[in-house]
């Protein structure tokens, strides 16, 4: 996450530190403090923050000045340049090189008395944001409500102005237009489940000629995405019907042979094959008539037959 303000203190400043993290947050700056610090073990999660932190606010007092820890952040904000802001919240004079940058004067700052150093403050913190007239804002009382939506007005584009028409909309129960980043996620999926039918875009996305949003390239890309897939997918099922036809002729079964008759159906035999309409000669010699037996009476036996031996 990213910080518009890295607010460093000693441990013993904790409860101004803390009120003016309140009071920078009541301006809708993005402050990074971390109240329940116990140490003062400047470690890597830490420099990682002050990194993605524009701004680096050291608050300087005669415990900062003797602690590890501030020292070690006033040094990483130092190193950047210009990304180094610095507070006194009493008379003690930092070390070299922090002694030559400009302090501004916090000096017996509570939450019912706030001094002229804070104003000046506000203004360099919103001068490096590009947020302009804070220092007026900062002077309107709970009675200037009037003066407050003029400010408003004339600031539409600061966060204060946005978080007032948040809500605003919220109390009169408006749904939030979706952000572009929604809108660009929106156009992807739908891109993704949309079939090739239906008219063709417009030139850039837009109706009438209006201006292209920032998802306006996200629907192209979409596009782009939508016809690859679209080849792709025509391209393999084209390979797949080719290897398929290409083992089906490598592992073409064999066509059955159909007996001949005519051949051998039995070893050492032979397959007699008669004109049509007669019968084999065995056969007729199996089916010659013979006599007529009377099975039913007793036969007799004739003794007088002359014996064949």
């Amino acid at each position: 996450m990213t910080y518009d303000v890295f607010l460093v203190s000693a441990l013993e400043d904790r409860d101004t530190a803390k009120l003016i993290a309140r009071r920078l947050r009541s301006l809708k700056f993005r402050v990074w403090f971390d109240q329940k610090q116990e140490d003062e073990t400047f470690d890597a999660k830490d420099a990682r923050d002050a990194m993605n932190s524009q701004i680096m606010l050291v608050l300087w007092s005669a415990n900062g000045v003797k602690s590890d820890w501030v020292r070690a952040a006033a040094s990483v904000g130092h190193s950047r340049g210009d990304a180094l802001v610095q507070a006194a919240l009493d008379k003690a004079i930092p070390y070299e090189p922090f002694r030559q940058h400009k302090r501004f004067v916090l000096d017996a700052m509570t939450s019912r008395k706030t001094p002229p150093g804070f104003a000046d403050l506000i203004d360099e913190l919103g001068r490096r944001q590009g947020r302009s007239d804070l220092r007026q804002w900062i002077a309107y009382g709970a009675q200037d409500e009037d003066q407050r939506l003029d400010w408003l007005a004339a600031h539409p584009l600061d966060p204060l102005a946005v978080e007032a028409r948040k809500k605003r909309d919220k109390d009169l129960g408006i749904k939030p237009a979706p952000a572009r980043e929604a809108i660009g996620a929106a156009a992807l999926a739908a891109a993704s489940l949309r079939g090739n039918s239906g008219p063709p875009p417009a030139a850039n996305g837009r109706k009438n000629g209006a201006a292209p949003l920032a998802s306006d390239g996200a629907i192209a890309s979409a596009n782009l995405v939508e016809e690859a897939l679209g080849f792709g997918t025509m391209a393999a099922v084209s390979v797949a019907i080719v290897a398929m036809l290409f083992l089906a002729w490598v592992f073409r079964s064999e066509p059955a042979i159909r007996p001949n008759i005519s051949q051998q159906a039995i070893a050492n035999s032979q397959m007699a094959t008669c004109p049509a309409g007669t019968v084999p000669r065995a056969l007729l010699n199996v089916l010659e008539p013979g006599p007529i037996i009377d099975d039913t009476q007793p036969q007799i036996i004739d003794d007088t037959a002359e014996d064949p031996s």
